[in-house]
């Protein structure tokens, strides 16, 4: 009779089965995202080795790092994170990330750190209850911070909702409550990982690129835009959290200072 799998047993195959990839190839530093042109970009710069499955992963050992591209949504991110959970030597996550912008203060191509998500999606309450806050690591985002910084930006930090709602934009009533709680970005991964970060107790932060501007007139993300922001964008965007893994690299005994006064 087939043995009965525990849960951090079927994690690890469900990891290897949606990537391709044994475990010992994954590295301490994970960088997450969603977009294929993300994946080549990535490996291209870092001549890394890409796998190509339901999560293209590039695996960089000289940077101690991967790259995992899990697709779109909340329980795409519920799956990819409480599957690293399992993944022994796991030192940190960074998400890069795209949203749309809320607060006029922003305009496409601004970087945002989130100090918290509003926890709109549906996975994350199988994590913890609902009152639980969504938020990021301290020492994580520290460095994400510090990185957009040096790299000649000035990235924004506020609070960003997470939906599992597609065409929300032509809800009146909800673009009213966006409005009115000063929500700064929207986006459809961050609170699922924020919630299972903290209740895993796996480091993670985000760099999230504002892709469009919904609320504004004409501002909701075209085939055409779309493009624009990639060709524009994007290798600053991957340059960013390759920058991020090598400042992790070079001063994770700070790293750890910080993350033992937050657990």
């Amino acid at each position: 009779m087939r043995e009965v799998l525990k849960e951090h047993e079927y994690a690890r195959h469900t990891l290897e089965r949606y990537t391709d990839c044994h475990l010992k190839d994954f590295r301490s530093h994970i960088i997450l995202t969603n977009f294929n042109r993300y994946v080549d970009c990535f490996c291209k710069k870092t001549k890394g080795t890409v796998r190509k499955a339901q999560f293209s992963t590039v695996h960089v050992p000289d940077m101690d790092c991967t790259l995992i591209n899990f697709g779109i949504g909340s329980p795409q991110a519920a799956l990819v994170m409480h599957c690293l959970a399992f993944v022994d030597g796991l030192k940190s996550v960074i998400m890069l990330g795209m949203c749309g912008g809320i607060d006029d203060v922003l305009k496409v191509g601004d970087f945002i750190i989130p100090s918290a998500c509003i926890r709109g999606e549906g996975s994350s309450r199988h994590y913890l209850p609902i009152e639980f806050p969504a938020i990021p690591t301290f020492a994580i985002n520290k460095f994400c911070f510090k990185t957009v910084k040096e790299m000649g930006f000035n990235p924004k930090s506020g609070i960003v909702y997470s939906t599992d709602r597609r065409m929300w934009e032509f809800d009146k009533d909800f673009v009213s409550y966006l409005r009115n709680y000063r929500i700064m970005g929207i986006d459809m991964e961050l609170a699922t990982l924020y919630t299972i970060g903290y209740a895993y107790q796996i480091p993670i932060g985000s760099i999230m690129l504002v892709s469009d501007m919904p609320l504004q007139r004409r501002g909701i993300k075209s085939k055409e835009s779309y493009s624009e922001i990639y060709s524009r964008y994007m290798e600053t965007h991957i340059d960013m959290g390759i920058n991020t893994v090598k400042a992790f690299n070079l001063r994770w005994d700070e790293v750890e200072r910080t993350l033992s006064s937050e657990w």
